[in-house]
């Protein structure tokens, strides 16, 4: 045995065995699950920790996130602690003069929510030319589907009172036609995106590692990312290669699991042409399914609804931002090719769009009987009719309940509180049989898995809000929260015994610092990971002082 992790609280995630104290690892994979008796394994270059009671679970997943944004933001201005445009302008310069940034230099910035300024409003023109004055700037809203830009941002992307809206975007104006400084959507490509000139692959591959050497310290195992067309100036097979390289390099501490984003069914046609396909794997890294955008988000307003924002009627149902040809076309080539769709779907229209887009693949090739496993990510605001077809459909949710953390102030007031009650139904997708697995969607939100874990069984803030948790009928159980981080991450990766601490499967695993099981809810909030392993290779040991 090259391993053994024993004096422990080992959660298998396995129904019928679902406790041990010991596990035995030989390799990359599991070799035993038991007891005290698995000591008697250890031979003499054998590794033996002593847990000290606390749990060992099966490596923690994250479904849906973006590595390559999330290691770029790591190297942004971070505005999330901004509580009004002032703010704003306070965190931009104290940046601008750490980093010794020159006047003229385009400033990029991230993590801004208007719904934590007291006017709840989005910042004006005049506001954003006084946060820098000397630099262009282009701040992205923490959602990722708005960023505001000053006067010279524009100018230097060249756009004016004559610039037209792009397909599934919207440039936001003012009385008079001028441009106000907010982009949405698609729009958003239209504004310059680098702060040095060209990104380059080296940028990117750092990016990555440091991305994710953060998911391992947090206890993450597989992560599943958005990163193909997401690199400003790479292209998707630039992309590819990056990964391919860090992979033969082994310098992918986590498993990294490609949802794969493309601008047309041209574009995917050709990634088939040249012989990938999923599960192409190198190393820890292998293409997953096909992803799929079809609307944008609910703090932004331009979620896809069937009716206006009760909040705001002015705004409309919101804006889908790929045409329904195009997005059915996609999934018809995936499906055709064995892959499975996952689509972003926030409101309930993109929920239909994205129903009927699976729904009618299947029937253009009912010979297909290995049907691939579609899947909806975020699924945020359904009907009970959208619920029972997602079950019916045998559709899979990626979900995201740390979003929970910032949505539960909103929902109700965006949706209305009738089609609020029935939004976010982890619980009822869960016990209705639907696939459901758990992501954080970081940098949007924090990919702490634990934060995570605590909104799902709580649906409360973190600050413990509402104290009977928002609409609790929905709450899950820990197990089942811990079902979806693990077994669940896993079934999306196509492997649908996977996410379990038995025999034979990949010795991959998340101890945690404090018991779990034990403990209140609320100590979720403060647990972090004290050991990760991946492929029985340890990639994280928290040090104590």
């Amino acid at each position: 045995m090259d391993l053994i992790f024993h004096n422990g609280r080992v959660w298998t995630g396995c129904p019928a065995a679902p406790w041990a104290s010991a596990v035995a690892v030989s390799g990359s994979r599991i070799a035993a699950v038991g007891g005290g008796e698995l000591l008697e394994r250890a031979e003499e270059h054998t590794r033996v920790i002593d847990l000290g009671g606390l749990p060992l679970l099966p490596g923690l997943g994250d479904s849906h996130l973006h590595l390559a944004e999330t290691g770029r933001g790591m190297e942004l201005a971070d505005l999330s602690p901004a509580a009004s445009p002032a703010e704003m302008g306070t965190i931009l310069r104290a940046f601008i003069r750490e980093r010794q940034i020159p006047p003229g230099r385009l400033v990029l910035g991230w993590g801004w929510n208007q719904d934590r300024f007291p006017s709840r409003r989005m910042p004006t023109l005049r506001e954003l030319d006084a946060m820098a004055p000397e630099n262009p700037l282009v701040l992205t809203r923490v959602c990722q589907h708005i960023a505001a830009a000053n006067s010279a941002a524009m100018a230097l992307g060249g756009i004016g009172a004559a610039t037209p809206d792009p397909e599934g975007g919207e440039i936001g104006r003012d009385e008079t036609g001028r441009p106000d400084g907010i982009f949405r959507e698609n729009a958003m490509e239209l504004l310059p995106q680098t702060d040095t000139g060209p990104v380059t692959q080296e940028d990117l591959a750092r990016w990555l590692k440091n991305a994710m050497a953060k998911a391992a310290s947090l206890g993450l195992t597989a992560v599943h990312t958005d990163d193909l067309c997401a690199v400003p100036g790479l292209s998707w097979r630039e992309v590819l290669e990056v990964y391919r390289r860090l992979a033969q390099e082994d310098a992918l501490p986590v498993r990294v699991v490609e949802q794969c984003l493309f601008p047309s069914a041209a574009e995917l046609e050709e990634f088939f042409a040249l012989g990938y396909r999923p599960g192409w794997t190198v190393g820890n890294f292998s293409v997953g399914p096909l992803k799929i955008v079809s609307d944008g988000s609910l703090g932004a307003r331009t979620a896809l609804l069937t009716r206006p924002y009760a909040d705001d009627p002015a705004a409309g149902t919101g804006m889908p931002t790929i045409p329904q040809e195009e997005m059915e076309a996609q999934v018809l080539a995936a499906h055709r090719h064995g892959m499975g769709a996952v689509i972003h779907a926030i409101g309930d229209g993109a929920v239909d769009r994205a129903l009927d887009a699976i729904r009618r693949a299947r029937e253009a090739f009912p010979e297909i009987r290995e049907t691939p496993c579609h899947g909806i990510v975020h699924c945020q605001i359904t009907r009970p009719d959208q619920l029972r077809r997602i079950r019916e459909l045998g559709v899979q949710v990626l979900a995201q309940p740390v979003f929970l953390e910032y949505d539960l102030h909103m929902a109700d007031l965006r949706v209305g509180e009738e089609l609020g009650k029935t939004s976010y139904a982890w619980r009822t997708l869960a016990e209705s049989g639907v696939p459901l697995s758990a992501g954080s969607d970081s940098p949007i939100e924090s990919m702490d898995p634990f934060g995570n874990l605590y909104c799902a069984v709580t649906r409360r803030d973190y600050r413990g809000e509402p104290a009977g948790g928002w609409h609790p009928w929905e709450r899950l159980t820990l197990e089942q929260a811990l079902t979806a981080a693990t077994a669940g991450v896993a079934f999306a990766a196509g492997h649908r015994e996977g996410g379990r601490i038995a025999p034979g499967l990949p010795a991959d695993f998340t101890a945690a610092d404090r018991d779990i099981f034990a403990l209140p809810p609320e100590s979720l909030l403060h647990t972090a990971a004290a050991i990760t392993v991946v492929g029985g290779r340890i990639v994280h040991r928290r040090t104590t002082e």
